[in-house]
């Protein structure tokens, strides 16, 4: 690796660090401040408020990512651009794409580890902050022990009516299961008080078993308890159950192809699982935007540099967010709709690199 190379990288992710630690803590104080009277008014202890900002810190440090690249890049190339470096970097014949490409590749390995980052750590703790926030500070119920009112789920073949699930102890009152045939005509309906999952299948208790007959006629049998082999599993309802926001990548992927096969709207799930590959590129789209603006010399230092990148993330976020508004409305395809801020960007960036460097 050349020298020039190492020290772009060694100052840049320097000062990305500490962008990210500061935005990272601006934020958590706000949230704290914001937060601290629905905190003392639940009565919790200084661990569970300790608990839930650290379970806060990975959503917020990915959403913070792309805002600290563009600052970091902004600032180094500032900074070298008032000493004079980059002059004395040119006229050893270094191109603007030389001095760029350490820092572009360095941003889309930010980017990925960012994609990685949401797809392990963020959809965990950011349920157990959920969790926290619900049940000991809000005092209502969270999923995980869902309690929830007249839950609809069709599976293969058949369609669950659930009046409440227990999540944790994967339980489910009042169960009624309709089983239809290819012509989505109704053959069998299974009724029951009491449903419990175990590595066999579900153990229903209480229940009513009617069956339609190829006559028409009808064929009943009550039951005190049965166990019956179904496809679906505790993890098919507490998927639909959560918010599309929470799932994984891979996760709204089968959730979005399952909407589409059964004939619902999947323009929201496909426009969020389209975000979710989308979001990683914002860093490598935003240094795109930041290394020509940098190189130009202005007064105003680092203050103006600072909100200059700051500007420049809002007028993004305002991009972004209403391509993606207008894509969940159906004005625009999903795709287009979330990567629409990427591509206007990038070509804003292109065309800057492109006077830069004439």
């Amino acid at each position: 690796m050349k020298i020039i190379t190492r020290y772009f990288l060694k100052e840049f992710f320097t000062l990305f660090c500490i962008s990210l630690l500061v935005f990272l803590v601006i934020y958590l104080v706000i949230d704290f401040f914001g937060k601290i009277d629905k905190f003392l008014y639940a009565g919790v202890s200084l661990e569970v408020m300790l608990s839930y900002f650290i379970y806060q810190t990975p959503f917020v440090l990915q959403q913070m990512v792309p805002i600290a690249v563009l600052i970091s890049v902004m600032l180094m190339l500032g900074i070298m651009n008032k000493h004079n470096e980059i002059l004395a970097l040119k006229n050893s014949g270094l191109s603007l794409f030389n001095l760029s490409y350490p820092l572009i590749v360095a941003s889309l390995f930010i980017g990925i580890g960012s994609f990685v980052l949401s797809e392990s750590f963020v959809p965990i703790t950011s349920a157990k902050a959920s969790y926290i926030w619900n049940t000991r500070v809000e005092k209502t119920t969270q999923q995980g022990t869902y309690t929830l009112s007249h839950l609809w789920y069709r599976g293969k073949d058949s369609i669950y009516q659930i009046r409440s699930y227990d999540g944790k102890k994967r339980t489910i009152e009042g169960l009624s299961i309709f089983f239809f045939d290819k012509d989505f005509t109704l053959r069998k309906r299974i009724d029951a008080k009491k449903a419990i999952w175990n590595e066999e299948g579900w153990l229903l208790s209480d229940g009513l078993v009617q069956e339609i007959q190829a006559d028409g006629s009808r064929r009943s049998m009550r039951f005190t308890s049965r166990l019956v082999h179904l496809p679906e599993t505790p993890d098919n309802f507490e998927g639909a159950m959560k918010s599309l926001e929470e799932m994984s990548f891979w996760g709204l992927w089968d959730y979005a192809k399952k909407i589409r096969q059964e004939g619902y709207d999947s323009t929201r799930s496909e426009v969020e699982l389209n975000t979710k590959m989308a979001f990683p590129f914002i860093s490598l789209v935003l240094t795109f935007v930041g290394i020509p603006l940098a190189f130009k010399k202005r007064k105003g230092g680092i203050p103006l540099s600072i909100t200059i990148a700051i500007g420049i993330s809002f007028l993004y976020l305002f991009t972004f967010g209403l391509s993606r508004s207008l894509a969940l409305s159906g004005a625009l395809p999903p795709l287009l709709g979330a990567w629409l801020a990427n591509f206007l960007f990038s070509l804003f960036g292109l065309y800057l690199m492109l006077r830069a460097e004439t």
